[in-house]
């Protein structure tokens, strides 16, 4: 029987999104399953063996064949070229881990492993916001700041795989700590993390948060922070404000070094843009050369969760130059 899709998987925090993606791109078939990143670092890779073993069943149950290609996103900074993880923010366990070489022992399969927000950039460029150009910047505005860039229509990678960590980039030289151990990244202050930590400090006063900031768990939710700021609570207005602020320095250089058609913005945080763009705007005019500034197109990301299996698929059917792990 043909083959008539790619498999894509999209590893994050707590849960795994496995998808059957056709060769145009649509998304026929999702399944969702734990992450286990608490566990050892074989176990963790088994895992996701286990996973995509699972999505193969069941497409073959609905007659859908073997998948033509495999493509793996995962969290962190990551050689593309050898497959190795050298860190990830979930998964504690993989540090220089050879990640690519472990699943294709087991799977007995050549697979495409990626950086999970390069990947949802590749998926916004194949199906998404940014289908049709060739020059865009990606933000993803989640537990953390990730980024991707693609210019002349190809992913960059940098010398090793390890390119694009914009949320990493410098925005207040002495600023609050990031938990990449340095200070004033973008991270710091644009992230659900980062806004969490800026609500806590305007509130040391109080023992804990609000609870019209948490979840039903009680738990700091950006949901929530967006919420009180529809209903006008200056605490929540003020925070995305700085947010924003922060945001637009960033984006301002970005437009300065890459000239993007479009800075594609996705993830959590980014449901909230509308009160970060007052802000972030006057950053961008006040920062990047006035013509690029005219033109700036700033856009919400059109896939949401499926982003990242799109991506993923798409990196199978056009992996990285590979060398030996």
């Amino acid at each position: 029987m043909n083959s008539h899709y790619i498999i894509g998987l999209d590893m994050g925090g707590t849960n795994i999104r496995c998808a059957a993606v056709s060769a145009s791109g649509k998304v026929r078939m999702l399944r969702r399953g734990p992450a286990h990143a608490d566990a050892t670092a074989s176990r963790v890779a088994e895992n996701i063996v286990q996973q995509i073993r699972a999505l193969e069943d069941e497409a073959r149950r609905r007659g859908m064949g073997a998948p033509r290609a495999i493509g793996v996103a995962v969290p962190g900074p990551l050689n593309v070229h050898t497959g190795t993880v050298m860190a990830a923010p979930h998964v504690a366990a993989w540090h220089s881990f050879p990640l690519r070489t472990r699943l294709e022992e087991a799977l007995g399969r050549r697979v495409a492993l990626e950086n999970d927000a390069n990947a949802w950039a590749l998926g916004e460029f194949w199906r998404g916001a940014a289908r049709g150009y060739r020059n865009v910047v990606l933000l993803t505005l989640g537990t953390g700041v990730g980024g991707g860039l693609i210019v002349g229509g190809q992913l960059v990678h940098g010398r090793n795989g390890m390119a694009a960590e914009l949320g990493h980039v410098a925005v207040e030289p002495a600023g609050v700590p990031c938990d990449c151990g340095a200070r004033g990244c973008l991270e710091a202050y644009a992230s659900a993390s980062g806004m969490q930590k800026l609500i806590e400090r305007e509130l040391a006063a109080r023992r804990r948060l609000p609870p019209r900031y948490l979840d039903e768990e009680g738990n700091f939710s950006v949901r929530g922070l967006t919420r009180a700021a529809q209903r006008g609570d200056r605490v929540a207005l003020r925070a995305f404000a700085t947010a924003g602020h922060y945001l637009g320095i960033a984006i301002a250089s970005f437009l300065n070094i890459f000239n993007p058609d479009l800075i594609v913005v996705g993830g959590g945080v980014a449901g909230a843009l509308r009160f970060m763009r007052r802000t972030m705007r006057a950053q961008i005019h006040a920062r990047a050369f006035g013509a690029i500034a005219a033109d700036a197109r700033i856009v919400r990301a059109a896939l949401g969760p499926t982003g990242g299996v799109v991506g993923a698929a798409y990196a199978a059917l056009h992996p990285a130059n590979r060398l030996a792990s």
